[in-house]
């Protein structure tokens, strides 16, 4: 069997030539993987955890935070209102806040659910309510705003937007889920839209980006399928996927040329062979309720050739596991583990439990490991963010920054 380990970490570093390794500017990290390639990083905790740097006030939602340029940028719901607030990333204090319209309730949790996306001077969101919003990175004022919704005859689905904008040379990607407009992509300068492609209803996961073969494919995956795009707007490939409820939540996961893919609603998972030309070609899939990996709203991570996540029901048993991500085999499980979103940095799993844990596992398939736990927030769904050595948290009332550095 091939193993994928050394390609995929090559290619991680590969792009990091270009990033500054302090950042973390989007959803899942600078590749949208979950991984922060930062070294160095505190991985023996006293018993109280790491130093708390800061607090500051959130609010209600589950947008994660994106940080780059010496600001922490994530998305709240306060009074009523959906807002978009920027820290100052290493003090914590509000540098602005700006409005995006009313907020947003649901009997599965309130608030924003996608995360910024900073690029340069200027932070792109998507309102859950419908509006995609370029703003100032500077000073938080709205430079356009365009309703994906109403410009394309959508209707909000059934837990509110929920992917994040993905910007993409001069585009940016979004998830109408309108006939004629299941995909689309707006000019990042004006937000006039480019093109729209298929009639997918929407999911829920955020695009990403790939190149194979010298040929750059936008991945999108909608309530309906795998959909792949070119950057003029071509439909390239698309693979049928379809998941009760359109639960169609975690992001695909790019390791090296190949892409791996779950859902919950006891779907499973499959492992794709990427190619420049034609649809992907299947290497092994795992599906049903008993599949290796049954990821419902959490990423799963990968490292040096195995795949980390947390794999069961919505609303039953969730274990961690260590998946051999070339075969599908699961190595081990850690039984009762619970519900949660993992960061992989410096060798380590850095794991947020819906009940307020924080958790660090060594990312090892020999055993589970368990390095630290700590009793840190609230009510929580958000995937950790790591950056410039800081671990930055939040619940559904407050902001958090961590110290990470081993040197402190």
């Amino acid at each position: 069997m091939f193993r994928i380990g050394r390609l995929a970490i090559a290619s991680f570093f590969l792009c990091a030539l270009t990033l500054t390794a302090a950042d973390w500017p989007q959803w899942l990290g600078p590749h949208r993987n979950g991984f922060s390639p930062e070294t160095g990083l505190l991985t023996t905790w006293p018993t109280s955890g790491p130093k708390v740097l800061w607090k500051a006030r959130g609010g209600d939602g589950y947008s994660s935070i994106a940080v780059a340029g010496g600001r922490a940028i994530t998305m709240v719901q306060r009074d009523g209102k959906e807002i978009v607030i920027a820290l100052d990333a290493r003090r914590g204090t509000e540098l602005w806040s700006t409005p995006l319209g009313k907020g947003y309730k649901n009997q599965y949790g309130n608030g924003p659910r996608s995360t910024p996306t900073i690029e340069g001077d200027f932070v792109y969101v998507q309102s859950v309510n419908g509006p995609m919003v370029c703003l100032s990175a500077k000073d938080g004022k709205i430079v356009w705003q365009r309703d994906i919704l109403a410009e394309f005859g959508a209707k909000n689905i059934s837990w509110g937007l929920s992917a994040s904008p993905t910007v993409e040379g001069d585009l940016v990607l979004a998830v109408p889920g309108a006939k004629g407009a299941g995909v689309a992509a707006l000019d990042k300068k004006t937000g006039r839209p480019v093109w729209k492609v298929g009639n997918d209803r929407a999911g829920y996961a955020t695009p990403i980006a790939v190149t194979v073969g010298g040929r750059r494919q936008l991945i999108f995956f909608t309530g309906e399928s795998l959909l792949a795009v070119s950057s003029e707007g071509k439909q390239l490939w698309r693979v049928p996927w379809e998941t009760e409820y359109d639960c169609n939540i975690c992001t695909p996961l790019v390791i090296g040329d190949r892409l791996f893919v779950t859902s919950g609603e006891e779907v499973g998972c499959a492992l794709f062979q990427l190619k420049a030309d034609g649809p992907p070609s299947l290497l092994w899939e795992s599906k049903g309720p008993k599949s290796s990996m049954l990821n419902y709203w959490a990423n799963s991570v990968h490292h040096e050739g195995y795949l980390y996540g947390l794999s069961g029901e919505f609303s039953k048993r969730i274990d961690l596991r260590c998946v051999d991500a070339a075969t599908g085999r699961v190595v081990w499980s850690q039984e009762g583990f619970g519900k949660g979103a993992i960061t992989l940095a410096d060798g380590h799993l850095f794991i947020t439990t819906k009940k307020g844990d924080l958790v660090l596992v060594r990312a090892t398939p020999e055993r589970y490991e368990e390095k630290g736990r700590v009793a840190i927030l609230g009510e929580n769904r958000t995937v950790g963010t790591i950056a410039d050595r800081r671990l930055y948290l939040r619940d559904r009332e407050q902001i958090l920054c961590l110290d990470l550095d081993k040197g402190n």
